[in-house]
């Protein structure tokens, strides 16, 4: 269940049962077609006791009252449902205007059907997926079953773009008894009125911080900019409502302003969603020359703000957001406990520094809870708005789920006084508010070179810009494969980590084909290229330059560029480096398709299959979907609680990699030969080190032709004839027992169980 998808259905429930005659019902009978609840379900919505809440799909689960038999036959008799909903079901089903049918049958006479379809996004079989929905496909269900199609938009927001639709049996005539009905309405938002009457915690709970005023901060910026139109949202009393001094739009459901306002100010007491999607072309008739955001304290609610604020502001204008530094991690629960209340806006930072790199952030250290001024802004960008339900996703996992230490302690806040946010405000306000202008101004007042540059914003406990994380990548060959790896390193896919915090190094091998690096420029990789100008058919002299060029004090090694990575591998890389002063980091090594590629490949498996395979998962919507068109690689056959023999994702601290030298540069055979094997050996029997695995996370092996994964004729004796002529004994895996870190998605289960099953097995041998 995508969060766009929940929340359009939330928008059905509040606008049009809201004084319906189904609506002042003793007891209301929902009916969701194709209502299993694989990742979440629209239940909450309709949680009020006098919702009967019911589900039918094909599938059989403890979630599903209704197990169907025929995809086209409701068991249920006409006119008995009062609300008919349907999400995220009809583009699985071949004939969807059979089963809508079904629906209108079922529907009582002065009942709902309330039906969202993806009208865009990749292709996601379950088993299968047919189709894309656009408004005139809903004008013909309706047509097609005689039926009346009061309401149909389009969500704008990505990748699925739901269309919306709700229907009624006939057409609906309005009477006096269904106005009066709304008196005995259970209509209620999923979203609960903040409560005021807080009673206050302990004196570190409702602890507060900042050198400055926020409204001393915003009074600057008023007089500075002299906003021509000035935008708030989460208006309450006024307070920095009132610093305007021209043309100001308040917008707040609850406001409590009593007293007569001058008359360039205007309020609507409404939501912001709503006022934006029914005032915003009306009331905003000029471009926002300031705004400061301070609504609903949810991160997807302030992300929308932004979203919808940017869209109506012109590149010269400045969005202050309120909240963003935490005073103590009690304040950011979402369901208010304390006075001081941030909420989990505080995401909203990371977000925009790793989905809106473009953006100018200055983070301020102002009390109570610090603001974000953000500059640069772009109207038409569509980042947000195109991955609005994979941001919403990415920042409701686990690494997310309380603030980190560089919040709550305000690492990256500067004071107000600072020079440059003044000078940024100046002659924003001074310019002639044109994108190529106003870029120009931000790069030299941002420039490291400025005399009064905004101070660089540095990582906890290091004070030189580096990153955490180096991560070497050798590249050989791959054009096809290495931007599918960059993609799911970088921090559009990886969970939990900003573009900070790491940095890739693609080191190409010598390579006869180029690489298109047009092609990962998107992504926002935090990627260092390099070409080796002496290269060798042993990848082995690359990775230790690549080792030299790092510069983060945790440094990893991809041997084999064309791995593509799981979304959680740098973020529990980070957390495994805390757990031991001598940490040894790997995970298992994956290979794409039905069976290990040097037997698949000989049965025809190719890059075409291979490229069928990856789209059919849409694994770039979510990055453990690899998991289910994976097997254990041939070093990692015995699964999660069995020894490997390598890792192609091997994380040290610099101060190991240099007690061990780095890859043996002995080993010249082509491909390496052991070389990876050896390492990993060397590195887990250190002295006083400690293996951690990351469970659940892994590296899945792109078919590309390589010398010792694909090739159709074996080199393991070639190889290990090497490896005996360097070490003088043969090969085998380290046996040593790992400390597990990980957190465990759906998708890795069978794998998981598949472990158990082998480790079982050879215990009783």
């Amino acid at each position: 269940m995508h969060a766009s998808s929940l929340e359009n259905m939330q928008k059905c429930y509040e606008r049009y049962l809201a004084g319906s005659f189904i609506a002042a019902k003793q007891v209301i009978t929902v009916l969701d077609v194709g209502g299993n609840d694989i990742n979440g379900s629209y239940r909450q919505i309709f949680s009020h006791p006098k919702f009967q809440y019911i589900t039918a799909d094909l599938s059989s689960s403890e979630s599903v009252n209704i197990f169907l038999n025929d995809a086209y036959r409701l068991p249920l008799a006409d006119h008995s449902i009062d609300i008919v909903i349907s999400g995220q079901a009809f583009e699985h089903v071949e004939f969807f205007w059979l089963s809508f049918q079904e629906m209108v049958r079922v529907l009582h006479p002065d009942g709902f059907i309330f039906l969202i379809a993806p009208s865009a996004g990749p292709i996601h079989r379950y088993p299968v997926d047919c189709y894309r929905f656009y408004p005139d496909a809903y004008q013909a269900l309706a047509k097609y079953t005689n039926c009346y199609l009061e309401a149909v938009w389009q969500d704008e927001r990505g990748p699925w773009k739901d269309l919306v639709g709700v229907f009624r049996k006939y057409f609906p005539i309005k009477a006096a008894t269904e106005t009066a009905a709304a008196e005995n309405s259970v209509i209620q938002s999923l979203i609960k009125p903040v409560p005021t009457n807080i009673t206050p915690g302990a004196p570190e709970v409702e602890v507060t911080k900042g050198e400055q005023s926020y409204l001393k901060i915003l009074e600057c910026l008023h007089q500075v900019l002299k906003p021509a139109l000035y935008l708030e949202i989460g208006v309450r009393r006024g307070i920095s409502f009132r610093l305007a001094q021209a043309k100001a739009i308040g917008i707040d459901p609850n406001f409590e302003i009593s007293d007569e306002l001058p008359s360039r100010f205007q309020l609507f007491q409404m939501t912001s969603d709503r006022f934006f999607e029914s005032h915003g072309g009306t009331a905003l008739t000029q471009k926002i020359d300031l705004a400061f955001i301070d609504g609903m304290h949810w991160f997807e609610f302030a992300l929308r703000d932004f979203m919808n604020v940017e869209r109506y502001a012109h590149p010269a204008a400045l969005i202050v957001i309120d909240d963003i530094f935490p005073n103590h991690p009690l304040q950011t629960s979402r369901e208010r406990q304390t006075q001081v209340w941030t909420g989990d806006v505080w995401k909203l930072y990371a977000c925009l520094q790793k989905y809106r790199p473009d953006l100018k952030l200055i983070p301020i250290d102002a009390a109570p809870a610090g603001l974000l001024i953000v500059a640069g802004l772009d109207p038409n960008n569509r980042v947000l708005w195109d991955q609005y339900n994979s941001i919403i996703r990415d920042f409701s996992a686990a690494e997310y789920a309380e603030p980190p230490i560089t919040a709550l302690e305000r690492q990256a806040a500067i004071s107000a006084n600072t020079s440059a946010i003044w000078e940024v405000a100046q002659r924003l306000a001074e310019s002639d508010k044109q994108p190529e202008t106003v870029k120009d101004i931000l790069s030299q007042i941002f420039s490291p070179n400025a005399q009064s540059a905004i101070p660089r914003q540095e990582k906890p406990g290091d004070n030189s810009g580096k990153p955490i994380v180096s991560l070497i990548v050798i590249s050989y060959n791959m054009h096809r494969e290495i931007p599918r790896t960059i993609r799911s390193l970088s921090p559009l896919m990886q969970h939990g980590v900003q573009v900070g915090d790491y940095e890739i190094i693609l080191i190409d091998n010598g390579s006869s084909h180029a690489i298109d690096r047009q092609s990962w420029q998107e992504w926002n990789a935090p990627l260092r290229y390099f070409e080796i100008s002496n290269p060798t058919t042993s990848p082995v002299p690359a990775i230790n330059w690549g080792l030299e060029l790092a510069r983060g004090e945790l440094c990893g090694v991809m041997i084999d560029g064309a791995r593509i990575a799981s979304p959680g591998l740098l973020a529990r890389v980070i957390q495994a480096a805390r757990l031991h002063h001598r940490p040894v980091i790997s995970t298992l090594g994956f290979h794409l398709g039905s069976e290990v590629q040097m037997i698949s490949v000989a049965k025809g498996y190719d890059q075409v299959e291979e490229d069928r395979l990856l789209e059919a998962a849409n694994w770039t919507e979510d990055g453990y979907r690899l998991f289910d068109i994976s097997v254990f690689a041939g070093s990692s056959a015995g699964g999660w609680f069995a020894p490997i023999a390598e890792s192609n994702a091997l994380f040290l601290p610099r101060k190991l990699w240099q007690e061990l030298g780095g890859y043996d540069e002995q080993f010249v055979t082509p491909g390496g030969g052991l070389a990876n094997l050896d390492m990993y050996d060397r590195a887990c029997t250190l002295p006083d080190s400690q293996l951690i695995l990351l469970l659940g996370e892994g590296t899945f092996h792109q078919v590309h032709g390589g010398i010792a994964t694909n090739a159709l004729q074996p080199r393991w004796q070639e190889f290990h004839d090497e490896y005996l002529k360097i070490r003088g004994r043969p090969f085998q895996a380290p046996q040593v027992t790992p400390l597990y870190l990980g957190q465990i998605a759906p998708q890795t289960l069978p794998s998981i169980a598949q472990s158990v099953q082998i480790a079982l097995q050879r215990a009783t041998q």
